[in-house]
């Protein structure tokens, strides 16, 4: 029996793989991941088309434009509060609005959604400082980091090297979704904190209470979805679905409430002309042009060296939050029928983030939580006969993505009345509820609960405690780093995810521990329990690997094993 069960563990450099599944493939020479992805996506374009005409596809566009729309304009406002105007709402829309078009056309997983997201808005604010402290050219200092970070993502592409995402844990996925979540949180607060330091009080606080209004009302009808005493179910979810855009449209009711008695700051659009004609569309810099001159800015060879050096750990957090994103909207659970794709759309994201720096736009990414979004609004109820669960089409995206450029070429007097407290309310809600959804801020209670009042759900309350405390200084370091001058340097900290999971975890929790605190919980840790009393073996030899799959080893062996893909449940 001992043959059967116990395996010596691999060594670290096996667990690099070249096949992790779907999707996650090596292959020979280069660029093979992306043909691939192409060769099978390709047989299903029609019926991206086709499987359009759905009751999910209008609803779904609808509900996922307020959403995107709502924290795009947010962000706008931070970076242009940031940069003191430099770069603003005006940018994010029509780089959102313009690569996402293109990308809703010719990308294998049209229902990943990309957009400027909050960390891209904390890159943009430290380069814009970095640029300050060097004397170069903010805009050619962001044009040759987005160079230097679409050469990275074309060498990563090629050798399919974001196959390697399958490696990354529960513990991994909760630090790296709150530390995003956190990033809009901030955002929001220190908005709504600055407006103090002026001599205006009256200002400040009516900003306040729209803040706070927008929140509330936003968590009051998102909170609908989990109540059953008020209204029928239908219209229940139909509220919690569209509670960001009902919230915004009553804060910008609120704020007109005084009149003229009360100067209430409000969105700015740098479009002289408010109907539809993209010659109007302007950079928020007054005499600035789209084109930036990279060759000729001041200072453009210490830019170019600069840009080229940061471009390096930037590429290392858009790997993270790409690869994120494209796994979280494409896991087994979610029942998709045309398969995984990764390489291709990390290969676009880098054409995106090339060519968009080069007209002083921002840069994109895969966003979170959007793009698990997306999916759950094009999901039907339940499975009918003959039809897929999913509704996967292309037209969703589109529409959606047409409404945020339309909203600026044509709609911008509408967006100009949007006041800036509430897109600061934006930020905190969408934070809050990103870190409230994560496994991490479910356990965090234990930190302060008794063993005697503990959950019965918690089995380890201490090894619990220990596992909670790992992950918050390992968010501690991130934003520690992120606030010294060498903040452009934290994603280093996001990629020290794989080895504390390898090699730190292992040595501080027993395998039991790990399959309930970094596997899949209560059922997988009875799993392991039932296989070791069903096979005499004690559970302190068994070891959950990246995947959560148990995989047994030798009493000495203290590696990992990565036999099974690791999907994270959303």
């Amino acid at each position: 029996m001992d043959n059967l069960l116990i395996k010596e563990a691999p060594s670290m450099s096996t667990l690099i793989k070249d096949d992790y599944g779907e999707g996650l493939k090596r292959f020979p020479g280069y660029f093979g991941g992306l043909i691939d992805d192409y060769e099978r996506r390709l047989p299903h374009y029609l019926s991206d088309l086709t499987m359009a005409w759905s009751r999910k596809t209008l609803s779904a566009a609808l509900m996922m434009f307020l959403a995107t729309f709502c924290s795009t304009v947010a962000l706008g406002a931070a970076i242009e509060r940031h940069t003191h105007h430099s770069i603003g709402t005006s940018e994010y829309l029509l780089m959102n609005g313009i690569a996402g078009i293109v990308y809703s056309i010719v990308g294998c997983q049209p229902m990943l959604i990309l957009r400027p997201t909050g960390p891209i808005t904390l890159i943009l604010s430290q380069l814009f400082t970095l640029s300050i402290a060097c004397e170069v050219d903010f805009f050619a200092l962001v044009a040759w980091s987005g160079i230097g970070i679409g050469l990275w993502m074309f060498a990563i592409t090629a050798i399919e090297f974001s196959r390697h995402v399958a490696m990354l844990s529960c513990f991994a996925h909760d630090v790296f979704a709150v530390f995003v979540s956190s990033i809009y949180v901030v955002d929001g607060v220190s908005g709504t904190i600055e407006r103090f330091n002026t001599p205006f009080a009256s200002k400040a606080v009516f900003a306040f209470i729209i803040t706070v209004f927008l929140i509330a009302v936003a968590a009051s009808f998102s909170a609908l979805r989990y109540t059953k005493s008020l209204f029928p179910k239908t219209v229940r979810y139909l509220l919690a679905d569209y509670a960001l855009g009902i919230a915004t449209a009553a804060a910008t009711i609120l704020s007109y409430s005084y009149g003229t008695a009360v100067d209430v700051e409000r969105i700015e659009i740098a479009n002289t002309n408010k109907w539809f004609e993209f010659i109007s569309a302007k950079p928020t810099l007054w005499g600035r042009d789209w084109m930036v001159p990279v060759m000729s800015s001041h200072n453009a060879f210490f830019a170019a060296l600069l840009g080229l050096a940061v471009s390096l750990p930037i590429t290392v957090f858009f790997y993270f939050d790409q690869n994120l994103s494209s796994l979280l909207c494409q896991t087994k659970e979610v029942g998709l029928t045309k398969g995984s794709y990764y390489h291709s759309s990390f290969g676009l994201m880098g054409v995106f983030n090339l060519i968009g720096p080069l007209f002083g736009l921002p840069f994109v990414t895969g966003s979170l939580p959007h793009s698990p979004q997306m999916v759950k609004a094009l999901t039907h109820d339940m499975k009918t006969s003959g039809k897929p669960l999913v509704s996967e089409n292309r037209v969703a995206p589109f529409l959606m993505y047409s409404g945020i450029l339309l909203s600026y070429l044509a709609f911008s007097g509408i967006i100009e009345t949007i006041p800036v407290a509430a897109t600061d309310a934006v930020l905190i809600f969408v934070g809050i509820e990103g870190i409230i959804d994560t496994r991490l801020w479910q356990r965090i209670s234990v930190l302060v609960t008794p063993d005697s009042e503990m959950s019965p759900d918690i089995q380890f309350p201490n090894a619990a405690r220990k596992f909670t405390l790992l992950q918050l200084a390992v968010l501690a370091a991130g934003w520690g780093l992120n606030m010294t001058p060498f903040g452009l340097a934290f994603p280093v900290v996001i990629a020290c995810l794989v080895p504390i999971r390898a090699y730190v975890l292992p040595a501080l929790f027993t395998n039991f521990e790990l399959a309930i605190l970094d596997g899949e919980g209560i059922q997988l840790a009875d799993e392991v329990k039932k296989e070791a009393d069903v096979e005499e073996i004690d559970h302190d030899h068994l070891h959950v690997g990246w995947s959560g799959a148990v995989t047994p080893l030798t009493p000495h062996s203290t590696k990992l094993n990565s036999d099974a893909n690791y999907y994270p449940s959303e």
